[in-house]
């Protein structure tokens, strides 16, 4: 079975570096089955970059959490071309929802109750909040202002401490 398939398992668990994959495959006796160090997961990655599966997450629809946060972790590998572009679509979407619960709130609020329109307020400050955060995102990708960490080494023995 191929590296990449056991990342996308570990990223299906949980957002994580290449170290903390590398540490949770070691837990699950991963080696058993195929040799997997920090360098096979590094090129595991890059290789799900060149097969668009990196860019495709970026664009996926659902839940920001869910889709966004386990190709954030792989920013820095990403065609930023592409990622800029799938970004605007996310953002797209965001507004799309906003003011779609926008309109159901105005035809609904004088008969919602207290419960219902508490969630609707809560549906559009988690929708603002995330467009906000992907426009942030979006100018980091258009400036270049996208890097890897400086120290993986550090940073692995920091995540072990």
């Amino acid at each position: 079975m191929k590296a990449e398939l056991y990342i996308l398992g570990v990223l299906h668990r949980g957002d994580f570096h290449p170290y903390e994959i590398k540490r949770r495959l070691n837990q699950a006796m991963i080696e058993c089955f195929t040799n997997v160090d920090v360098g096979t997961l590094y090129y595991a990655v890059r290789q799900l970059a060149k097969c668009e599966l990196l860019h495709a997450q970026f664009a996926a629809e659902g839940d920001l959490r869910e889709t966004l946060y386990g190709p954030m972790l792989f920013l820095h590998l990403a065609d930023f071309n592409l990622v800029a572009e799938a970004l605007n679509s996310q953002i797209e979407r965001q507004n799309a929802r906003l003011a779609e619960i926008r309109k159901l709130k105005r035809q609904w609020v004088a008969m919602l109750p207290t419960g219902s329109r508490h969630l609707m307020q809560h549906m559009t400050e988690q929708c603002r909040f995330d467009l906000r955060w992907l426009r942030a995102v979006l100018a980091d990708v258009k400036a270049g202002r996208i890097r890897d960490t400086p120290d993986p080494a550090r940073l692995a023995s920091q995540s072990e401490g």
